[in-house]
């Protein structure tokens, strides 16, 4: 298999499937050639190339293209103009969660299979994303032949495996950039009004950390309208109003991160049925209230 971009997320996977023995490693290529050398003995094989033309003596059965999604589809247009390398016998895939396997119609004129496949998993830590990848889902499109193979690897190496329509991946990747990136920016927001609080950051640390496991652990298993509490389900409007007079004094940037939340827990508090229409559309004109 080669590599174009091994960041992240590209060494994770490289190491996965090189560590099951499901490939061997060719060449890994990036803008940055200390990335590529970093990764190399991240995965412990493989070999640095240092401009994608190299790429042309270095033929392989499986292409990853791991880079910004941005470059995808340039990337793809640069493998198809590789010369002495037969595309027909090739299976190229990126790993974007928002784009199709049409970013790699370049390799695919060529007669390359093609496909997509984004594992729903957070690779902050590589080292850690090798011991805790087991039954991560990863949503594989694009050509029937080539799901079939990268399904192979995804599945042998732990992951849980399904298919996504094109059309359905930019709402499938907002859901899981919220639930991932937006959770981690929800935590900076929290840990902001603490420290705005005065607490110590061990302290918001023991503060947060068992709060957000617990809340997270209830809504997946109850269900987010079940799990639900706190005063927007109370109808405490009063608590509302202080909590936004302390935020616009100390923090206003964090106001309509507030209030943007609130507006989806109100949601919820409606699907509970318990409090009256009165006091749901009273906080709700107070979190709309500029």
């Amino acid at each position: 298999m080669n590599i174009i971009g091994s960041g992240k997320l590209g060494r994770t996977l490289a190491r996965l499937f090189n560590d099951a023995r499901l490939i061997s490693i060719g060449g890994s290529y990036n803008r940055n050639i200390e990335s590529s050398q970093s990764a190399l003995e991240f995965i412990g094989a493989g070999r640095v190339i240092n401009n994608i033309e190299q790429l042309s003596s270095q033929p392989a059965e499986l292409w990853m293209i791991a880079t910004p999604d941005d470059v995808i589809h340039s990337c793809a247009e640069q493998l198809a103009e590789l010369s002495n390398i037969n595309w027909q016998k090739t299976v190229v895939f990126h790993t974007s969660g928002l784009k199709t396997s049409a970013e790699l119609a370049p390799v695919k004129k060529r007669g390359s299979l093609v496909a997509s496949a984004h594992p729903a998993h957070s690779f902050a830590s590589p080292k850690r994303s090798i011991t805790t990848f087991e039954s991560t889902v990863c949503t594989l499109e694009g050509d029937t032949p080539a799901i079939e193979s990268i399904n192979t690897l995804f599945s042998a190496v732990g992951g849980q495996t399904t298919t996504i329509k094109a059309e359905a991946k930019p709402l499938y990747h907002a859901a899981t950039v919220m639930a991932s990136n937006y959770l981690i920016a929800l935590l900076s927001a929290s840990e902001t009004l603490l420290e705005k609080a005065g607490i110590e950051e061990a302290l918001a640390s023991a503060i947060l950390s068992p709060l957000m496991r617990q809340s997270l652990e209830n809504g997946l298993i109850e269900g987010a309208v079940n799990a639900l509490t706190g005063p927007i389900t109370r109808g405490d409007i009063n608590t509302l109003l202080t909590h936004l007079k302390a935020i616009e004094q100390t923090a206003p940037n964090l106001r309509s991160t507030y209030t943007a939340m609130g507006t989806q827990a109100l949601k919820l508090a409606r699907q509970q049925n318990v409090l009256k229409e009165s006091e749901l559309s009273a906080m709700e004109k107070l979190l709309h209230k500029e």
